[in-house]
């Protein structure tokens, strides 16, 4: 196995020189960089780096906190992180929770004991004045699900205005009595939409219907289990806006199951634009979220507070956009 001397010797320089290039300080001609690095690939020399870790005090590692990996709409946001990342010389590690506050500590205590350099959470457990603390204290950022009033950095889209116009665009269609499938008070995100959805109703004058709210969830198995309530209604709704693709999806499981057919019958749509949205039958209308944006976005604010936690926190919303395909009706007269 090469050695640190090995390079130097190779490359004709000091071990120090060889040290400066690994750890990519600026003082080091060009050329001799050029030398070190083709002495490297050479020997296929691999640094220490849990040495380069105590001397420098880093690990260049980062810690993504996620409530689960089996949604796609994360997997796209950690690949977004995990770009950004690497393109910074940093590793991302992933932390599922399963929203559970327990699990998260153990992970938590795993930054505040230096093992990582900083964390991002697309899910926390925490409320405002815990995250507030974490984040004056070690280099963080919240994305995706965000804690309201917390002092930290955060990037995300307008829940609000998204679900706003996805109801517009139900309503445009000729749609008046539109189910709501969400997630009640677990996570932000549902209730910012349920505030949108309710505005369109009101800005088109049209009553908001208790009965049409169903608060099972994000998943597949929610939207199934919201189907089923809604079959139980006396009277089928004209449209149901889920606020995750995979509960629409569900919804049009159960529908399908009991003869109804999506677009003739009802219209669904959906909230992320994950990849099974495109590809399903029918295709489904959905917001689409930048998630490998928000994934890039997150972790670039990141490593400016790994740089300097002093500096002041940013919070950023990327736009959001319809997507128009197969699973609402087309225009009909009221």
């Amino acid at each position: 196995m090469a050695t640190i001397k090995d390079v130097a010797k190779l490359a004709g320089v000091s071990v120090a020189t060889v040290s400066r290039v690994l750890n990519d300080y600026d003082n080091v001609r060009g050329e001799t960089v050029q030398a070190v690095k083709k002495a490297i690939k050479e020997l296929d020399y691999h640094p220490n780096f849990l040495g380069r870790t105590l001397r420098r005090l880093e690990t260049t590692k980062i810690l993504v906190v996620v409530p689960t990996i089996s949604n796609q709409f994360y997997s796209r946001v950690v690949k977004g992180i995990q770009t950004a990342a690497l393109a910074e010389g940093y590793h991302a590690m992933i932390a599922i929770t399963n929203s559970d506050p327990v699990v998260e500590k153990e992970f938590i205590d795993m930054a505040k004991r230096k093992l990582v350099d900083g964390t991002i959470f697309l899910h926390t457990t925490m409320d405002a004045g815990k995250l507030s603390k974490f984040a004056a204290s070690y280099p963080a950022v919240s994305s995706c699900e965000l804690v309201p009033e917390a002092d930290i950095s955060t990037v995300s889209i307008d829940n609000f205005q998204a679900a706003l116009d996805a109801v517009r665009f139900l309503i445009e269609q000729g749609h008046q009595r539109i189910a709501f499938v969400c997630a009640g008070e677990l996570y932000h995100s549902s209730q910012l939409r349920e505030k949108g959805y309710r505005a369109a109703l009101e800005e088109a004058g049209l009553p908001f219907r208790p009965e049409l709210i169903f608060n099972e969830g994000f998943t597949f198995n929610a939207g199934r289990r919201a189907a089923k309530r809604l079959l139980e209604l006396p009277e089928l709704p004209d449209a149901v806006f889920a606020t995750s693709d995979s509960a629409a999806i569900g919804v049009i499981s159960e529908l399908s199951n009991h003869g109804l057919h999506v677009c003739e019958d009802i219209s669904v749509m959906g909230f992320d634009n994950n990849q099974i949205a495109e590809y399903y039958l029918p295709s489904l209308t959905t917001v689409s979220q930048p998630q490998f944006d928000i994934g890039h976005k997150a972790c670039e604010l990141l490593i400016k507070k790994i740089r300097d936690l002093a500096c002041e926190n940013e919070c950023i919303l990327l736009p959001h956009k319809l997507e128009y395909r197969n699973s609402v009706k087309k225009r009909r007269v009221l």
